[in-house]
């Protein structure tokens, strides 16, 4: 992993969106409803298995990035969950733990990240085989809408600012963001500044990320083609209808065959 994604996983947790964290009730919630252990693919920081972990009693975490993975590790250990919470490093599209479990999720919109049908088919099949007869998969999705990003195309736009969690020095986060939309694909330059306490830029990064978008009904498709049955969409985390202004898509569902 580049210098500068090191950097953007040290300050995952501490952006505004991520100390929001909408989407941890609900998933806490299907743990106690459908029980552990659980898989969460995409893992991340374990900004979501690390809080579900004592409920479940076990969740393993799983994520292509090391940086994240040693974020998630060294969380799991300061939040006393080190001995219910591991985390391995894997491909979603690829992975196989060889064990299967109640409970399937992934946080944040890992879905999008995946450029092609055929890359997001591998990762539905890489669920279906985790899935235990009888088990759940549960994530959710942004909804593009178009007047929504017409404000941010094209833009240098400010996040935030925030202390470093480790140096306790200040960071300055901005990002220019380009949409297609026919093609729904969304290219994110981050630009992140470490300051002084002046304001003085010490060091700037640069890092790039691109997102796949997909429409809900496209979405679906794909889903239900690849053998799931929905069991709940929603609109939101909250529980919010899902319709045509909704601006996320949040899902359970199980195996056709299961």
């Amino acid at each position: 992993m580049t210098k500068a994604f090191a950097l953007e996983a040290e300050l995952y947790d501490v952006m505004p969106g991520r100390r929001a964290q909408t989407d941890v009730a609900f998933y806490r919630d299907l743990v106690e409803r459908h029980g552990g252990p659980m898989l969460e693919l995409a893992c991340g920081t374990g900004r979501v298995s690390i809080p579900c972990a004592k409920a479940a009693g076990e969740v393993v975490g799983v994520d292509l990035a090391p940086a994240m993975l040693a974020q998630a590790r060294s969380r799991a250990e300061a939040e006393g969950v080190a001995d219910v919470a591991s985390f391995v490093e894997g491909d979603m599209c690829t992975v196989r733990l060889d064990r299967t479990f109640p409970l399937v999720t992934m946080g944040g919109q890992p879905l999008f990240f995946l450029p092609t049908d055929e890359a997001l088919k591998a990762a539905l099949e890489t669920v279906r085989v985790h899935l235990a007869p009888g088990g759940r998969w549960a994530t959710g999705v942004p909804v593009l809408h178009w007047e929504d990003l017409a404000a941010q195309q094209d833009r240098l736009l400010f996040v935030a600012e925030v202390r470093h969690p480790r140096t306790g020095q200040r960071v300055a986060v901005w990002d220019y963001t380009s949409v297609t939309e026919v093609t729904q694909v969304a290219t994110r330059r981050r630009i992140t500044e470490i300051l002084d306490e002046d304001g003085l830029v010490l060091e700037r990064r640069h890092s790039m990320q691109t997102l796949h978008y997909r429409h809900p009904a496209e979405l679906q498709r794909l889903i239900r083609d690849a053998g799931f049955v929905f069991e709940e969409i929603h609109g939101s985390y909250q529980g919010a209808p899902f319709g045509p202004k909704a601006r996320q898509m949040v899902w359970v569902a199980r195996a056709a065959d299961n």
